[in-house]
């Protein structure tokens, strides 16, 4: 305390400096508060002219209003979603501009239809982390959650469908189906040309998972391969390495349905193809050892068309576990719509990608009019200060940053 005494600060007055003590940080407190009234004030978080970090453009939040909703409305967000981390609060917008390219594998292969070489699905990736695109979870897309994407960059949501050959595949000693899995120290060996292999090496985590859905079916056995096992049969049930490999994917990427028998929806009709979905969730969720973290959506077999409103009815009541699904994807070549516009979460458009479109492909995605991210980063505190720095509330060089002082 004697030394905080000790400390002085320099005033300038017509002129004339003038050095005081605690005096003056007090009577400064008394004339300039930061939200005297009682109110919120937000102060953006800049540099001066000289790059030196500094607070200006004091934005006064009206009584009664929620200091988010007023700090999206003030930028000129459309819609707009709110995520807290402690004390940080990321404001992203839900853009109604643009679209939002859901991409749709199905296996790496060298195949013409339904399969991308190795090579294409590196390179794909890479061109998305070079070329301002940023990966969303299907699931954000569906909530708007686009509070991790720097502002500017451009969400683009990827999965695959079926647990076929080439999406997990292990190191095996003989066949692929039938044989054993090659281990070190007990874990299994990835083939590097295995789809999830891929990604682990080419696309960004983001809190420790790819943003990548695997849609599972059980029409065969779930990503081609048994360990030893004996095969049980339709639909495939108490297989240990495809027990290893969903929970693999559960803890680094996302988990989807693609139903249990991957029968198309209109051929079922409505009641029994809800049935199809709930036993497929009932069957990943019991792989993944009770519970699937990431679990959320559906994509249906084959695509849907144009969705039959009892499809729709029938899918979108489900629940399991206390869960429903947050929305459902076709697979019609289209790009899907901006999530600040009024669309059907559970008809949600897919471009298929595959050898025989990868052309088609890019020249789609360097043409399209993508959605872009825009979000304001909230730093809240008891007083008015500064930050360590922007990095430090998770703000990229693109992003607004703001300090909010509660009265």
């Amino acid at each position: 305390m004697k030394g905080y005494l000790r400390r002085c600060v320099c005033i300038s007055v017509k002129g004339r400096r003038w050095r005081c003590g605690l005096a003056v940080l007090l009577i400064t407190a008394v004339l300039v508060p930061c939200a005297a009234d009682g109110r919120a004030v937000f102060w953006r978080y800049t540099a001066d002219r000289y790059g030196r970090p500094s607070l200006s453009e004091r934005l006064d939040v009206p009584a009664g209003r929620e200091p988010y909703g007023y700090l999206a409305e003030y930028r000129g967000f459309d819609g707009w979603f709110i995520r807290r981390e402690d004390d940080v609060v990321f404001i992203a917008e839900k853009p109604a501009a643009g679209r939002v390219p859901v991409l749709c594998l199905h296996k790496i292969s060298r195949e013409r239809d339904y399969s991308l070489t190795p090579g294409r699905f590196a390179n794909l990736l890479e061109y998305i982390n070079e070329n301002g695109w940023y990966m969303v979870a299907d699931y954000q897309y569906l909530d708007g959650d686009f509070s991790r994407v720097p502002t500017g960059l451009k969400p683009i949501v990827m999965g695959a469908d079926d647990a076929s050959y080439g999406t997990v595949i292990y190191q095996t000693r003989g066949s692929r189906l039938h044989g054993k899995v090659k281990r070190f120290f007990g874990g299994p060996l990835a083939d590097r040309d295995s789809m999830a292999a891929i990604l682990e090496r080419h696309a960004r985590r983001e809190d420790g998972r790819i943003n990548f859905t695997f849609y599972i079916s059980f029409d065969a056995v779930p990503f081609r391969q048994l360990d030893g096992y004996r095969n049980p049969g339709y639909p495939y049930r108490g297989i240990p390495v495809v027990a290893e490999k969903i929970r693999y994917l559960d803890e680094n990427f996302v988990l989807g349905i693609h139903s249990l028998s991957h029968t198309y929806a209109g051929t079922l009709g409505a009641e029994a193809f809800a049935r199809d979905v709930l036993d497929a969730w009932i069957l990943i969720d019991d792989y993944a050892g009770g519970r699937a973290r990431t679990l959320h959506t559906l994509s249906y077999p084959f695509g849907i068309g144009e969705l039959p409103p009892d499809i729709r009815a029938a899918v979108s009541g489900l629940s399991y576990g206390g869960q429903r699904l947050k929305g459902a994807f076709d697979l019609d070549g289209r790009a899907a719509a901006a999530p600040g516009t009024d669309f059907d979460r559970f008809d949600v458009s897919r471009l298929g990608v595959d050898n025989s479109s990868w052309k088609n492909l890019m020249r789609t995605l360097e043409s399209l009019d993508a959605a872009k991210a825009r979000r304001e980063i909230v730093w809240e505190t008891p007083v008015k200060r500064l930050p360590r720095s922007r990095w430090a509330l998770g703000a990229d060089k693109t992003d607004g940053v703001w300090i909010l002082v509660r009265g």
